[in-house]
């Protein structure tokens, strides 16, 4: 079996937000094959957005988009005004992502990234974010957007660690356009067997980012790839495969994901061989 996907590239590698300086990286990714790139959506301005997504479908590719969830936007705080503002802040990312022309937003939206209560989740936050989940989908919806749920690790995050949580939090939601996005990194630290993971996501399976152990070059960390693919062509996936890395570039990288060093030679030395990697990772399904 051929596994229908396409590969796409994250550009959190290059700085915490993209913009019109990033094209020539856009081009660099098509001369090796990708079909499309990831852009964070952080409050760009419109012009700049339609800038991009007009050189991102001259070079023949198509964009996908991710966000993250700030403190002052954290669905599950206690004060109310602070649930409100993120419903606020997710619809404007939605809106952001309507422009680039992206069907796919995707993230840790649940809760805000590296907020802690100092405890579990509880029943009350599961559904302050259920309600927030529910109210910013049907405004995807309408915008022909669908919604990622990224599982984040246990330090990242508490409301929603494993694929399980995710799908879970999907059907409590209740809306076709809300899918869990598989992160390898995160799944890695939280529930290391691929084969098993995996299935948990249910028919919510929306997205995969392809992210090594390290954040570094895909094959040269711990992440258990044979496994991967072999139960994403079980499951019959189809989508995108996405790679995210992290270097230290960009100061705003280094502290939200706490890169120390750069696990590969260079940007394009990463992204050159990791759609090698693959390529041949799909070719081996396929025989």
């Amino acid at each position: 079996m051929v596994m229908d996907v396409k590969i796409g590239m994250n550009m959190l590698l290059w700085g915490a937000e993209t913009n019109v300086s990033h094209i020539p990286v856009f081009e660099g990714l098509a001369q090796v094959g990708f079909d499309g790139v990831e852009i964070s959506v952080v409050g760009q301005g419109v012009s700049e957005l339609k800038l991009m997504r007009t050189a991102v479908e001259d070079l023949g590719m198509a964009l996908t988009t991710s966000t993250f969830v700030p403190p002052e936007a954290n669905p599950i705080a206690q004060d109310a005004a602070i649930r409100r503002a993120a419903v606020d802040y997710l619809k404007a990312r939605i809106d952001e992502a309507a422009v680039l022309g992206s069907e796919l937003l995707v993230g840790g939206i649940y809760q805000a990234h590296k907020v802690f209560s100092g405890g579990g989740p509880n029943d009350q936050e599961w559904e302050w974010s259920r309600q927030y989940l529910r109210e910013t989908g049907e405004y995807a919806a309408g915008a022909g957007i669908r919604l990622g749920l990224e599982f984040l690790n246990r330090f990242e995050v508490y409301l929603i660690n494993t694929a399980s949580d995710a799908a879970r939090m999907c059907r409590d939601v209740g809306l076709d356009n809300v899918g869990v996005l598989y992160d390898t990194h995160h799944a890695n630290i939280e529930a290391p067997n691929p084969a098993l993971a995996l299935p948990e996501c249910g028919d919510h399976l929306f997205h995969i980012h392809l992210s090594e152990s390290h954040r570094g070059t895909l094959g040269s960390g711990q992440v258990w790839w044979d496994e991967t693919f072999s139960t994403l062509n079980f499951l019959d996936y189809s989508g995108w495969l996405t790679i995210e890395a992290f270097g230290t570039s960009d100061p705003a990288i280094v502290g939200a994901a706490n890169i120390w060093r750069n696990a590969f030679d260079s940007e394009e030395q990463l992204y050159t061989d990791g759609i090698d990697f693959i390529r041949k990772a799909l070719r081996d399904q396929s025989q």
